[in-house]
């Protein structure tokens, strides 16, 4: 079965002009390029309803309210850090009923954000490096004893088994 084309509001015209001409559903078809089972729907709606267009309101309806979208947008905004997987938990947890990551994601992405990688960060500003580079010059004729009693705090971290992996962002994208 191939993808569904929309019908245009012109072929859907034409169709009933051809129709009310007394030409048959498949000579219809035939002519329009469309199934004449296409062709049997768009009469039978116009005989039934008296429309041509579709009705409004098709297809499945969103399970986030406005409210909730509104509040998934506002704890980007207040922390872009934020997954999508713990704002969906979040936002089920307030709504009482179960919301995918995807569907965040399609409300962030729809409202213009995009996913980033947060830039690298330096590691140690040039103040401190001219600061280091001092101590171990005025330190460095010091004997083992005296490095014996040194104790280093440094407030780095350092992981032993792999990274902690990639930090992405959500940003607003200006065009």
């Amino acid at each position: 079965m191939g993808p569904r084309r929309e019908t245009s509001i012109d072929v859907r015209k034409f169709i009933l002009r051809l129709f009310k001409k007394g030409k048959s559903y498949r000579e219809i078809a035939k002519i329009v390029g469309r199934s004449h089972s296409c062709v049997q729907k768009i009469i039978g709606r116009f005989k039934s309803d008296g429309l041509i267009e579709n009705k409004s309101g098709r297809g499945r309806k969103s399970i986030l309210s406005d409210v909730a979208k509104r509040k998934v947008l506002k704890d980007i905004k207040i922390d872009p850090k934020l997954s999508a997987v713990k704002l969906a938990a979040e936002t089920s947890r307030i709504m009482g009923r179960s919301v995918s990551a995807e569907t965040v994601r399609y409300v962030i992405k729809h409202s213009g954000y995009s996913s980033r990688v947060a830039r690298k960060k330096p590691f140690i500003s040039l103040q401190n490096q001219k600061k280091r580079l001092e101590f171990a010059k005025t330190h460095q004729l010091k004997t083992d004893n005296f490095w014996k009693k040194v104790i280093f705090s440094d407030g780095n971290k350092f992981n032993i088994f792999g990274s902690d992996g990639r930090r992405t962002g959500w940003r607003k994208l200006c065009v």
